[in-house]
């Protein structure tokens, strides 16, 4: 099972994290509606990494996502806690897993082939000059194969590089 989990959606608000009478202005709460009509929180703080820096404003359609092994608040609506989020184009996708040896993602469900049109990158923007292999990657594609697992031409992919 992947580490990170995505939540997908449109954002409805976008306001500083409060909590009982505290203020946290370097924290935003995000409100997230699904297509099901569902509603989530999501906390977006200084370290979370948010694709080119772009801010999340109402209206925005949005992937978060969060560690499932982190501790969460049991409220409503339900509150999660950011690590990546990414700004959606139309149509495009993305996954935050750790991928293999052979670019094949944690819980066997995707597989990557990389072309000469992918961009890799690192966090920091700057390019990924190796193979990326055994590393968590965040990963922004189009389309993938109906097989099983399912195959992408990634446009972009950001490498979250891990002393091994």
């Amino acid at each position: 099972m992947s580490r990170y989990s995505p939540i997908e959606g449109v954002v409805t608000s976008v306001t500083p994290f409060q909590s009982g009478n505290r203020t946290y202005y370097c924290t935003l709460s995000v409100q997230i509606q699904t297509m099901y009509q569902e509603t989530y929180q999501v906390l977006v703080d200084s370290s979370a990494y948010v694709l080119d820096q772009k801010p999340i404003r109402r209206g925005d359609s949005i992937i978060a996502f969060y560690d499932t092994t982190a501790p969460m608040p049991l409220i409503y609506p339900p509150q999660y806690r950011a690590v990546a989020v990414v700004i959606r184009t139309c149509m495009e996708y993305a996954a935050l897993d750790y991928f293999d040896q052979n670019l094949r993602n944690s819980d066997n469900t995707l597989v990557l082939t990389l072309s000469g049109a992918t961009s890799l990158q690192l966090p920091n923007g700057q390019y990924y000059l190796g193979v990326p292999k055994d590393q968590y990657m965040l990963v922004l594609y189009t389309t993938t194969t109906r097989s099983i697992p399912a195959q992408t031409t990634p446009s972009r992919v950001i490498v979250f590089c891990q002393d091994t």
